[in-house]
């Protein structure tokens, strides 16, 4: 357990070390920080962390202790200092207490998502006590697939807007963003009653690799790519080294060097590579329908199958956010990118009320994450399951929590 002080200098040197972590934390990524690197942030020494916190990890847990605290502080307050009975205000005042929070916090809660990938038994407090509120204060009626649903539904949303404005391009997510978040969850985008066709939520056989020749190179190449996707994915980035990689490859050091000048650029490749096929699989996934929303229902079950296929990537992903941010963000805005048209389009055709195409695109897109995060990362499910978990999330989506409770 940390050592809180009790005097005053102490408690400035405790406060400092926490500060300082969250910015160490924040910009390098929590793996390539040093109890060393912290100590000589704060003008202290190595010695004097220690009288604080027995270890790194010790301090990162209490980063997101205070953080988890703190919304819980939050949300508890507003929630309390408003007397409404109507439960769209109700609504209203917890949404915009969540995002108000994560952005007054971003730089903590940006640690936090690091926490999470990391070491996800400890970030399990937060989303617990966030799930049982809404399940204890809006969601009495469902039952436990509906409540996970539409939690996983509204964090999804949450966290991606975080992304996008301030962990991705430093803005503030004010009134009129928060306003269309709590829109989209509430009423949902569908313009009317429409049923999601039953064949979005099936699953395509899987398309075999019809390319007879290949060159040595491009063999050798796949190879380096695919021995880096798994360990990348089991050891985490930092952790992974070079020689790692051509070892489980089957080829030696300089070969490696022959295809990449570095570990990063291993990296680089192979989540661009990654992009491509995801796009590849979505596509072939969305063509099937003429109307946007089964268009959208089925993306995400392409997006459940690749990952499915790929569990290591949804890892390396993430990690990417905190070990070269550029590249992270380069990939979000791709498939940012690829939405616009086709949003669009679904304004145009009133599919869909109409929402800014750019940031309705990261609020699907943390929809799809964070289904992903809870059936193929944490729970491991099959596709019945998921496909459950698709059927009830599409529902919110297209109707919002004031469409389904009715």
């Amino acid at each position: 357990m940390p050592r809180v002080p009790t005097s005053e200098r102490g408690i400035t040197t405790y406060n400092k070390i926490i500060e300082s972590a969250i910015e160490l934390f924040r910009t390098n990524g929590y793996q390539e920080v040093s109890a060393a690197m912290i100590s000589k942030a704060c003008n202290i020494g190595n010695a004097s962390f220690y009288q604080y916190f027995d270890s790194k990890e010790e301090l990162l847990i209490q980063i997101v202790r205070d953080l988890t605290d703190w919304f819980k502080r939050n949300i508890h307050d507003a929630m309390s200092n408003v007397k409404l009975h109507d439960d769209e205000e109700r609504f209203r005042v917890f949404i915009k207490t969540l995002v108000k929070s994560v952005s007054e916090k971003i730089n903590a809660y940006s640690v936090f998502r690091n926490a999470e990938f990391l070491f996800p038994e400890i970030s399990m407090e937060f989303y617990d006590g966030l799930y049982n509120f809404l399940s204890e204060e809006f969601l009495e009626i469902f039952n436990h697939n509906s409540k996970r649903a539409f939690y996983l539904f509204v964090m999804g949303i949450v966290n991606f807007t975080a992304i996008e404005y301030t962990i991705s391009n430093e803005r503030e997510i004010d009134d009129k963003v928060i306003e269309s978040v709590f829109d989209l969850i509430y009423n949902g985008i569908d313009t009317d009653d429409h049923v999601i066709d039953e064949e979005a939520f099936e699953v395509l056989p899987k398309i075999e690799d019809t390319q007879t020749f290949k060159s040595q190179w491009s063999i050798t190449h796949k190879k380096i790519l695919e021995a880096a996707e798994k360990l990348f994915g089991s050891k985490g980035y930092s952790k992974t080294k070079i020689s790692d990689i051509s070892n489980l490859a089957g080829v030696g050091l300089g070969t490696f060097y022959v295809h990449f000048n570095s570990k990063i650029e291993a990296l680089r490749e192979l989540v661009s590579s990654t992009l491509e096929e995801l796009k590849k699989n979505l596509r072939r996934y969305v063509w099937r329908f003429t109307d946007r929303r089964d268009a959208e229902i089925a993306g995400y079950m392409g997006f459940l199958d690749f990952f499915k296929h790929h569990k290591e990537m949804y890892s390396i992903i993430r990690e990417m956010e905190f070990v070269d941010s550029k590249t992270s963000i380069y990939y979000y805005s791709q498939i940012s990118k690829s939405y616009i048209k086709p949003l669009e389009r679904a304004f145009k055709n009133n599919e869909y009320r109409s929402f800014d195409p750019v940031l309705l695109s990261y609020m699907l897109m943390g929809i799809g994450h964070q289904l992903g995060l809870e059936s193929i990362i944490e729970k491991e499910m099959d596709f019945e399951e998921m496909k459950d978990y698709l059927e009830n999330i599409s529902r919110f989506l297209m109707h919002g929590l004031k469409g389904v409770l009715e």
